[in-house]
């Protein structure tokens, strides 16, 4: 901490053997564990390395609905922050003996512990110069598993003593509806600790001061030092009718304690807290973190897959701590951050502003990039906030849980967890894409009832791969903002929407599979066969079997099946098997009706042949314009298998097919409104 020329700014890290580290590990766990089962060690008020419990949030959370009492109900409140000098470094090696000792540890463990800190020495080693061996006297092992323990251990002898009633009474006293016969408020709360992190509260000054002057003199036994410049108090009371904030007037070591200016916020474990709690310094910070950051990865000289990648495992966790200790509202994120998200997001993937986002915010086996807004964000961190109390051992925070469950926060109490959340949040993307977005979700509408769900997350591994240009392209032919005429005409940017060469509508359907000029033209034939010459070369490999395909360069199927029904591909077995492929590229809305349409079509052609060989197999493998596979395809890696090629080729057969049909939709799309010059098939 601070500046890097001063040695005093630094903290050691000891490294350990694996061996030892496994060993103090289990070492804490047991210790912890006869702690807790014999009463030793306070949990409600020390929550810094506790298993099963989420003391930050538990704190912050008590801590703001504290200020809202107090300030609603105009009720007096003090808080008084404590900095304690390199706390973890102070801790006397002496002190940890006592404490053991304090604790009824045995003997046996005491003396394991003992071995750790006895004669321990240290050597600062520079490019310059070595000194020769330090004593170490003071400071628990940073980075050795058991030190956490340890130091709540010293605290636990301060806590243990500031737990008594005597001292309990000089808290805040929370409202709440049970409340004793004579009408005095229960649960009072005096004292929030996380590691070395102290909050002192009280309702009135006198009392907030006694509190200190017990940790003053806990800190002379300890030999601790308090940082009196980095603690800070805030008051709220009672002005005539209304609660204001002022300045209270608070010692330590005769030194007055730094006062929260008037209308300032301060913080603690994270959370910032002002007068109205008002999460302004939240809001604030978190807008501008997501902007600095999103500019510096928009400057970055990267894919746009790999600008999302940073969106969503960096950006994201930087913010999700503002999400998950503060009160910001839904709305605000909405309004405020998901329009900054989104704006970046539409840049890298080249989408046009009316483009909806609902497509690439499905899970990768739906043809989405799996981003998440930060709304969806927001959404699971408070969900986990509010389980955590919900869930707390600690019946005070459960009460907590109950008080704040209002029409604000019930909303976030809906969802189990945070999978539960995002997909609920999915769900209503699919129901938009399907039932509201007749144009830009027809993809996904005709796309999630026949594709085959098995080769979907392969379609996404063979996008993921591809140059930023294609990437793009199959990010806006899923939305259906590419610049078709129809699209231009929609945008304002075109005059008509005529094809050049048909004079029909320029849709997208239209372009990349259904003008018929292109198709008079062989642009669809050609993608046709440079998947069917891919699917070729891959079976000339099979042996002991006769290979018939409708390409130059190789017999025609005609030769069996004669010139009226002439399937793409036909493979015959020694076995007396022969396997019959039908391939069709085309649009996804016709996925089925293509598929259907084909076995109907050689039904007869199948029958026929049945007279002449044992067994007869038809593969309709019917693949859409952007390489997607519909179920009937299925057959097309069963025959693979039965001609023994093992999985690991299967997928990279489908891939490469994928590949090809992507790359040869995107050639297509490019040369739309051009003369088409007959390029060799496609042998990516």
């Amino acid at each position: 901490k601070g500046e890097t020329a001063n040695p005093a700014n630094f903290r050691p890290i000891t490294l350990e053997s694996v061996p030892l580290k496994v060993f103090t590990s289990c070492l804490r766990n047991r210790t912890f564990q006869f702690l807790a089962e014999n009463n030793y060690i306070e949990q409600n008020i020390q929550k810094g390395f506790t298993p099963k419990l989420s003391g930050t949030l538990e704190h912050t959370a008590q801590l703001a609905h504290i200020i809202n009492k107090a300030r609603v109900k105009q009720r007096s409140l003090i808080i008084t922050l404590l900095d304690l000098k390199n706390a973890f470094g102070e801790v006397h090696h002496n002190l940890i003996y006592e404490v053991l000792q304090y604790h009824h540890i045995p003997d046996h463990i005491k003396n394991l512990v003992s071995s750790l800190y006895a004669d321990f020495q240290t050597s600062i080693i520079t490019e310059q110069f070595n000194t020769s061996f330090i004593t170490v006297g003071r400071g628990v092992l940073q980075g050795d598993c058991l030190s956490p323990l340890l130091f709540n251990m010293s605290f636990n002898t301060f806590i243990q003593h500031i737990k008594s009633e005597k001292y309990r009474q000089l808290g805040f006293w929370k409202s709440s509806e049970n409340q004793s016969e004579n009408g005095t408020p229960l649960n009072p709360l005096h004292w929030f600790q996380f590691a070395d992190d102290a909050a002192v509260v009280s309702g009135q000054e006198k009392e907030n001061q006694m509190l200190l002057n017990r940790f003053t003199i806990w800190c002379q036994w300890a030999q601790m030092i308090i940082r009196v410049d980095k603690c800070s108090t805030f008051g709220i009371r009672k002005q005539v009718t209304k609660s204001i904030q002022y300045l209270p007037k608070l010692f330590i070591n005769n030194c007055l304690v730094p006062r929260v200016e008037l209308g300032k916020s301060f913080r603690y474990l994270g959370r910032y807290f002002d007068f109205n709690m008002s999460d302004d310094d939240h809001k604030s910070e978190v807008y501008d973190t997501l902007t600095n950051i999103l500019n510096e990865i928009d400057d970055l000289p990267l894919h746009p897959k790999n600008k999302i990648l940073l969106y969503s495992r960096y950006v994201l966790s930087k913010i999700s701590w503002h999400f998950t200790v503060s009160d910001i509202g839904k709305t605000w994120v909405n309004d405020k951050l998901d329009s900054i998200a989104s704006t970046y997001i539409r840049k890298w993937l080249e989408l046009p502003i009316s483009a909806t986002l609902s497509n690439v915010l499905l899970p990768h086996n739906k043809f989405g990039l799996n981003i998440i807004l930060p709304s969806t964000k927001f959404l699971q961190c408070q969900t986990v906030s509010r389980k955590a109390l919900k869930s707390s051992p600690n019946e005070a925070i459960n009460n907590l849980w109950k008080d704040t469950s209002n029409h604000k926060n019930v909303q976030y109490d809906k969802c189990k967890n945070t999978k539960d959340v995002l997909n609920t949040i999915r769900k209503q993307h699919e129901d938009k894409l399907q039932h509201h977005l007749i144009s830009q979700g027809s993809f996904f509408s005709n796309i999630i009832k026949h594709s085959t769900l098995s080769f979907n997350s392969i379609w996404s591994s063979v996008q993921s791969k591809l140059p930023k240009n294609i990437f793009n392209f199959t990010i806006r032919y899923i939305n259906n903002t590419l610049p078709t005429r129809k699209n231009l005409l929609k945008w304002g940017i075109s005059p008509t929407s005529e094809c050049s060469f048909c004079l029909n509508p320029e849709s997208l359907l239209h372009v990349v599979a259904g003008c018929k000029t292109y198709l008079n033209e062989g642009r669809f034939t050609w993608r046709h066969d440079s998947v069917l010459n891919f699917i070729v070369s891959i079976l000339k490999s099979v042996n002991h079997c006769n290979l018939y395909a409708d390409l130059p360069g190789y017999i025609s199927p005609s030769v069996i099946t004669g010139d009226e029904l002439r399937p793409d591909l036909l493979i015959t077995l020694e076995n007396k098997c022969i396997y019959i492929l039908e391939l069709t590229v085309g649009f996804e809305s016709n996925l089925l009706t293509n598929a259907t349409r084909k076995r109907q079509k050689y039904q007869d052609l199948i029958n026929e042949q049945l007279k002449n060989y044992k067994k007869v197999k038809f593969v309709n493998l019917s693949i859409s314009s952007l390489g997607v596979f519909s179920h009937p395809s299925l057959d097309f890696t069963e025959m693979l298998k039965d001609l023994k090629f093992d999985e690991q080729c299967r997928k990279y057969y489908v891939r490469k097919i994928i590949n090809i049909c992507i790359r040869s939709s995107y050639y297509i799309f490019c040369k739309r409104n051009k003369e088409w010059d007959n390029p060799q098939l496609m042998s990516y």
